[in-house]
């Protein structure tokens, strides 16, 4: 069984994704043509779910058949044009789904799609009342950068507010100098997610040598200084390795006293 699911950004394609899996415990294949260096879809899915395998651009065609997984998930980025992805999928014996809002303003995904299912409503006024203006996408590979938590979430709090244009989405995944990895995710028009840590190890030795990025979706967006700011968050090489021994120091205190 292959699925390929599209729609708009923020409309709930990873979380149907999320859904789906959450009801199995079969090995379960996750392919998004889009993310190329900056997975943070598939690697929130590989951390909660074991029998996740992300699978990247050049091995999909090898790597979907019953072998290997017994479910494979296809998320098509929003910005794709669909026809570009078409030579692959028609090779492929698979279900094509479209997560949308309940006034969608893009036919083309209902059009392609066997089925549509209602994703995020919210996510269409602002799409809608900015037609005139070019939808920007914004990434950051962040991977080996310790953030400091306080100047992460002051930053992600004005990235939300408008601060550095006008943002429908956001999502990250960041390494914290405690030596958590967390993720963050915004949808314009819902309700706030907090930050939450990730089911990994804590790595607090040296510069993490996994994954962490920052994926932004809007308006107007201001890319010099989000990236400029996202640098201030940045622990300097000079104090990681004095930060890290405060952490290690720490945690060995509280396990001598816990009884």
């Amino acid at each position: 069984m292959i699925t390929a699911v599209t729609g708009p950004p923020g409309a709930g394609k990873t979380h149907w994704i999320r859904e789906q899996i959450s009801k199995t415990t079969d090995p379960v294949g996750y392919f998004n043509p889009g993310e190329d260096s900056v997975v943070i879809d598939g690697t929130c899915l590989a951390c909660e779910f074991p029998q996740v395998q992300i699978f990247t651009s050049g091995e999909e065609l090898q790597r979907f058949n019953p072998e290997f997984v017994s479910t494979t998930y296809i998320e098509i980025p929003w910005h794709f044009d669909l026809s570009s992805v078409e030579p692959l999928l028609t090779r492929l014996n698979l279900k094509r789904i479209a997560i949308i809002p309940s006034s969608s303003q893009n036919p083309e995904w209902e059009n392609w799609a066997d089925s549509a299912i209602l994703g995020n409503k919210n996510i269409a006024e602002p799409l809608s009342k900015n037609h005139n203006y070019s939808v920007q996408i914004h990434r950051n590979l962040l991977t080996g950068e310790i953030l400091d938590w306080t100047s992460l979430a002051l930053f992600w709090f004005e990235l939300i507010q408008g601060a550095y244009g006008e943002v429908i989405r956001a999502k990250g995944i960041f390494d914290l100098v405690s030596g958590e990895s967390i993720y963050g995710d915004y949808v314009a028009g819902t309700i706030n997610q907090e930050f939450v840590a990730l089911n990994v190890p804590l790595w607090l030795t040296g510069r993490p040598e996994r994954f962490s990025g920052l994926e932004i979706v809007g308006f107007n967006l201001q890319l010099k200084e989000i990236s400029q700011t996202l640098k201030d968050c940045f622990i300097p090489e000079s104090q990681i390795d004095y930060y890290q021994q405060q952490i290690q120091t720490s945690l060995q205190t509280e396990e001598e006293v816990t009884p």
